[in-house]
């Protein structure tokens, strides 16, 4: 895919740093300074919830990408974003994944209330709605619908507020000052925490609800790969029947 990025004055491509299912990603520069330049595969109301999100948590001072605006001083110009890129290093250590996850709870606190992003619902409201996101229920065996369905009712009567929706370490940056920094908040919604803290490189949650966030985290993926990924969509229902077992 060829990016057009003659809206923004001066943008150099550089690398590409990601092309996938959902979004291809390229590092740039703007006068020297530092880019990402994303083409998102989402709906206009959706990008423009996501932009919106990011933000309102750059105001409440978190470390997230916020967008460069075109010379026009729009935010996108079709699916196109420009961002802010940032330093740092993926999470190796121990301590690296505490900070993460304690950044993760402060914007799951900071957020409760948030409006549900376009085309998006919880998991407890699949239990009565096919769609959310890249999740349809009526694309999947009827006996796999069940079984996901099922995870879902489990956690049906928790609370929700926005969650990062993919924090693994290719999605986050720590600094040189020990900030947080989070990136790609593509499958950013409103759900249930568990999502963002069940597969860390720290547990977080107790036994017995780690083992339900990581039924919900397996369910979940299996249901959102499905039509997209069908090969991890497999491996990712394995892994949620293996675990019944």
């Amino acid at each position: 895919m060829s990016l057009d990025v003659a809206a923004w004055p001066g943008l150099r491509l550089a690398a590409r740093v990601l092309e996938g299912n959902r979004n291809e990603v390229w590092r740039g520069s703007i006068d020297g300074r530092a880019v990402s330049i994303r083409q998102s595969r989402r709906t206009e109301p959706s990008l423009d919830w996501e932009l919106d999100l990011i933000a309102h948590l750059d105001s409440l001072g978190f470390t997230v990408p916020t967008v460069v605006a075109a010379g026009d001083g729009s935010r996108h110009v079709g699916r196109v974003v420009v961002q802010r890129w940032l330093d740092g290093h993926a999470p190796v250590s121990t301590n690296d994944w505490h900070l993460v996850a304690v950044t993760l709870q402060q914007l799951h606190r900071a957020t409760v209330g948030y409006r549900q992003r376009p085309g998006c619902c919880a998991v407890s409201e699949l239990l009565t709605s096919s769609l959310s996101v890249d999740a349809d229920m009526a694309a999947m065996p009827p006996d796999v619908a069940r079984e996901v369905l099922g995870v879902f009712g489990d956690v049906a009567s928790m609370p929700v507020s926005v969650i990062h929706g993919d924090p693994t370490d290719a999605n986050i940056r720590i600094g040189a000052d020990g900030t947080v920094g989070l990136l790609d908040f593509d499958e950013s919604r409103v759900d249930v925490a568990w999502h963002d803290l069940s597969n860390l490189g720290v547990q977080v949650l107790d036994e017995d609800d780690h083992r339900r966030a990581l039924r919900l985290s397996d369910a979940w993926e299996t249901a959102n790969a499905w039509v997209a990924e069908p090969a991890y969509a497999l491996t990712r229902l394995a892994a949620l029947r293996a675990a019944r077992s």
